[in-house]
């Protein structure tokens, strides 16, 4: 069977350099982004899913859940999704739930990753479940939950059941990176489904060196297109400071 590599990373992985990553053949990527509803580290996700998408990974957010009720799913849902709406992800938006450590019952639990789920596919992501191989099959009830993409992680030289993506190892090397980190296999190209509307535009887009004497505004006009698109689709912070050899998608 035929899949295609990735990784997923957080804050533990430090300063990536992506053109490496993406030399070594990783073809995607899903960033930490929130956990719970205050997250100290988004700067993180914030300054990587940029490069990497500049690099030509596809990217994808996840969310670490804290949540044992739809209440409480709902509230961090809303904070993920406000977290990550400025990035033009081209690939799943996940629900990283892994742990109940306020020992929700299955049906409770079950409920509220729906209704998490549901927040996700609502904003129009594709939306995807992260769960280890036990957690998913024992404390959550699957066969309510086959309606969405799944991704499971389980470190041995085989799963042993269906999945998406398989996330086979927790101490891979990758080049680029200094630490270890988890290694994926897709079994599903994602590339071509529905995301959110932002990142549909970006389906269309087209890389742009930037050469002396280039400003954004320049960019902008020769391309028909805006400085706020351009500092949008490139997660540009000071769009007065752009640098010759950056790589700038543009419609």
């Amino acid at each position: 069977m035929e899949y295609i590599k990735g990784i997923d990373v957080s804050h533990w992985q430090g300063a990536i350099n992506w053109e490496e990553v993406a030399k070594a053949g990783v073809k995607f990527v899903f960033i930490k982004a929130t956990e719970g509803t205050s997250y100290t580290k988004l700067s993180y996700f914030k300054e990587n899913a940029p490069q990497a998408l500049a690099a030509g990974l596809k990217v994808g957010a996840y969310h670490y859940a804290k949540f044992a009720t739809v209440a409480e799913a709902k509230a961090e849902a809303a904070y993920f999704l406000n977290s990550i709406s400025s990035i033009a992800l081209n690939y799943p938006v996940v629900l990283d739930l892994e742990e109940n450590k306020k020992k929700a019952k299955k049906k409770m639990l079950t409920d509220a990753a729906i209704a998490f789920l549901d927040a996700i596919e609502e904003a129009g992501y594709t939306a995807m479940l992260y769960s280890g191989k036990y957690f998913l099959e024992n404390t959550l009830d699957e066969s309510r939950l086959t309606k969405y993409a799944l991704w499971i992680a389980r470190y041995n030289s085989t799963l042993g059941r269906s999945t998406d993506i398989w996330q086979h190892s927790d101490s891979g090397k990758v080049s680029g990176i200094s630490t270890k980190v988890d290694l994926n296999i897709a079994y599903r190209d994602f590339t071509n489904r529905a995301h959110n509307s932002r990142a549909l535009k970006t389906e269309t887009t087209t890389t742009y060196t930037v050469k002396k004497g280039d400003t954004l505004s320049f960019i902008a006009k020769k391309h028909k297109t805006t400085v706020k698109t351009l500092v949008s689709l490139n997660g540009i912070k000071d769009p007065d400071k752009i640098y010759i050899g950056q790589k700038l998608r543009v419609k």
